[in-house]
């Protein structure tokens, strides 16, 4: 039987190829929107690596300065906001780190380790992050007053860096230096994956380096501004004390701005960003699904009325209404097993092309599968009330056939 269907598509492969580019260019346009849905999926359920519930972040525009004793000065300045945020009851705690999670900006460092260049994420933090965030620490410590009297910089890295630079050694005591021969740089700390692009990210290489803002001297190699502040705050505040935080800061610092908003707002911010572009595509795929399932179906609504004289002479001979409907629909398949043959074949030649490259094997497998899936079944839905047609024809239609 599939033999013979083979048979049939290929003595009709004119009246059939247009059928076959139609699912063929449907599979490529399915296969596109799959890949970074279930792309999207894959990466959604790896670790976060942090929590952000309560914490706010607070953005700061202090304006520029032009010598040591400016920074020293700033410095002071931020030392007292910090302070006086923690004397009110709504917060728990107050760290400042130089990129704020969720936030657009980034620092990257780039340095050599071993032979092979690496450009890790960097954030300069302050003691307090961990808790805030509540970062789980999987080796090591995290940062603390003891490092303040250390000659080397410390720093805690995530797992994704650890196994680029160690591969499957314990990182913590290991010394790197990432560009200047002044500045050693030694892990105290492993952490997990720290996603601060939120969950539709992958996971990338980040180090956390400590940022002692209680020395002295504003020109030392381990002096850095933290433009932000993240604040835990105890469950149940409300909105209303962003404005009192708010005065309280431009009382201290009046020539400043600040900006505070949720973690929670910020990231269903970057979140919609990501994902807006995708929906739109997403829409025009399904658009152009419909226009290629209504086209289908008038084109095999077409291919069965050109046939009567065929079908009607196989009713003659004795096939029954059911061989007829399987038949037809057989046919369709048969049409739609080529053309996701020739589209697999030419979608796994994308990853060689430097196509998609940034899923993993494992999404780029279930993604071919699923668009084979939503393909195959609708070119199923489409043949349905074609092959209905087909099968409903009587033998006397061959002879009334011009």
């Amino acid at each position: 039987m599939i033999k013979q269907l083979f048979k049939i598509v290929w003595n009709r492969k004119r009246a059939n190829f247009l059928i076959i580019l139609e699912v063929f260019i449907s599979f490529l346009v399915v296969f596109a929107v799959m890949a970074f849905g279930v792309y999207f999926v894959d990466i959604y359920t790896y670790p976060l690596g942090f929590t952000y519930q309560d914490v706010w972040s607070v953005r700061i525009n202090r304006g520029a300065y032009s010598s040591d004793e400016d920074k020293l000065k700033q410095i002071e300045v931020i030392k007292q906001l910090m302070q006086s945020a923690k004397e009110f009851s709504e917060v728990e705690s107050i760290a400042g780190v130089n990129t704020n999670v969720f936030d657009n900006s980034e620092s990257i460092s780039s340095f050599d380790y071993a032979g092979k260049k690496h450009e890790p994420s960097v954030n300069f933090v302050t003691d307090d992050m961990a808790k805030i965030l509540d970062i789980k620490l999987l080796e090591g410590r995290w940062f603390s007053k003891d490092d303040d009297a250390e000659s080397t910089i410390p720093i805690i890295i995530n797992q994704k860096l650890s196994q680029e630079l160690f591969a499957n050694e314990s990182p913590i005591g290991k010394v790197i230096n990432m560009g200047s021969k002044e500045e050693l740089y030694k892990i105290v700390g492993l952490v997990l994956d720290f996603r601060d692009d939120t969950e539709l990210v992958a996971p990338k290489s980040y180090i956390l380096i400590r940022n002692n803002i209680n020395i002295k001297d504003a020109s030392s190699i381990r002096m850095r501004f933290v433009p932000n502040f993240i604040i835990k705050l105890r469950p149940g505040t409300t909105a209303a004390f962003e404005e009192k935080l708010a005065r309280n800061f431009l009382s201290i610092a009046k020539d400043w701005s600040f900006n505070i908003q949720t973690l929670e707002d910020l990231r269903n911010k970057k979140i919609k960003g990501i994902l807006s572009p995708v929906l739109a595509v997403a829409i025009v795929a399904v658009f152009l699904m419909i226009m290629v399932a209504l086209g289908l179906s008038g084109v095999l609504w077409q291919n069965v009325t050109q046939r009567i004289k065929e079908i009607g002479l196989r009713r003659a001979n004795g096939a029954t209404r059911g061989k007829i409907y399987y038949q037809i629909l057989g046919e369709l398949l048969v049409i739609t097993s080529i053309a996701l043959t020739a589209g697999t074949i030419i979608v796994i030649q994308f990853p060689l092309l430097g196509f998609f490259d940034f899923v993993t094997a494992k999404v780029y497998i279930i993604t071919i599968l699923l668009s084979c899936g939503i393909i195959a079944l609708l070119t199923i839905i489409c043949g349905l009330y074609p092959s209905s047609l087909a099968a409903r024809i009587p033998p006397a239609e061959a002879l009334h056939y011009e």
